[in-house]
């Protein structure tokens, strides 16, 4: 059997998916810089709430009614659990170490922590091909964000955003986890629920007083339809096709929808080294679009059959699994997924 590894159409489109959804994400700074100083949890609270509302309106109205078991439960909870934390790590390693040092730690060092549950967990070591896509990428996000030597370091607030790093991982694990079963929208749409209560806690006794402003209420409306709603499910449609490792290192695209917004609507200059790490951002994200070939892995034969048949050897590689994974329509896909996943 010959593989290729021209990139297909589904996985072209996954790819392409993870980036517009991202790129949404990259929106958020600029709307939080609209709400006053100290109030970026009741912002984070007030954009899930509405997310969540919006992918339930659109679960409630899609033509593929959803019926959730107990297979869902861990997927949801672990999908869940880091929906709540990341945003408190993020916002709180921001408070104390600087936008660059934190964003830098926690957009970096995810992919790698994806890359890791999913070999250790799921025994599904990444490609060649994957590992320097991400190598490359991760270096341009460090270009791109490289503190200044004046900017704050301190270790509690790297502490805080590796934890942010490994929330993020842990919701893009149970989002790949519960598409197995479940649309896009199915999927994200149980996860934030449950992401939003354990969130809630958190904003009790903060004042929501600074909503009387119709930018304000716009703000949150926009993040909580295009960042959550919108973003999660471009991200998660993403996931289907190409893998959760690999989606999330095309989520280091991220950070060029920032750069390009600072840029053409702030006003901001970019430094060349900056530059750089742009462009090493879009290489990365084209080599880790292109599916690795994998070796052949001789697994076992049948025994002779008791009417006296010799069976055939049953020898499976890596390169039919892979092909099936990549293959949504594959009637092997899902098959595959759920004896991998239950390992």
């Amino acid at each position: 059997m010959t593989s290729h590894r021209l990139i297909k159409p589904h996985r072209a489109l996954g790819v392409l998916s993870v980036a517009i959804g991202t790129g949404l994400w990259g929106t958020v700074g600029p709307i939080v810089a609209l709400f006053p100083e100290g109030t970026a949890f009741q912002y984070a609270m007030l954009r899930n709430i509405t997310g969540t509302l919006t992918l339930w309106i659109f679960v409630a109205f899609s033509r593929k009614k959803v019926r959730y078991t107990r297979a869902d439960i861990a997927p949801i909870i672990i999908g869940g659990l880091g929906a709540a934390a990341f945003q408190p790590f993020f916002y709180t390693a921001l408070n104390l170490t600087g936008v660059a040092v934190a964003s830098l730690v926690a957009i970096g060092v995810a992919p790698i922590f994806v890359g890791a549950i999913a070999w250790i967990a799921f025994g599904r070591a990444p490609g060649i091909l994957w590992l320097l896509g991400t190598l490359v990428a991760v270096t341009g996000v460090a270009f791109l964000n490289w503190p200044s030597p004046d900017a704050p370091v301190k270790v509690v607030g790297i502490a805080l955003a590796l934890g942010a790093a490994f929330s993020y991982s842990f919701q893009a694990t149970g989002v790949g986890m519960i598409l197995q079963r479940h649309t896009p929208m199915q999927s994200i749409a149980p996860i934030f629920l449950v992401g939003t209560i354990l969130q809630a806690p958190l904003n009790i006794g903060r004042s929501f007083d600074f909503i009387t402003e119709p930018r304000l209420i716009a703000g949150f409306v926009y993040g909580g339809v295009a960042t959550v709603a919108i973003a999660y499910i471009m991200f998660s449609y993403g996931v289907k096709q190409v893998g959760t490792p690999v989606a999330v290192t095309v989520g280091l695209a991220e950070p060029l929808t920032a750069t390009a917004m600072g840029v053409l609507i702030l006003g901001e200059s970019i430094a060349p080294t900056g530059a750089i790490g742009l462009v090493m951002i879009l290489v990365g994200l084209v080599v880790v679009s292109v599916p690795t070939k994998p070796k052949e892995r001789h697994v076992g034969r049948h025994s002779e059959s008791h009417h006296g048949q010799h069976s055939k050897d049953a020898v499976t590689d890596d390169n039919e699994i892979a092909q099936a994974l990549d293959d949504p329509d594959s009637f092997a896909h899902e098959a595959i997924l759920d004896t991998v996943t239950t390992h």
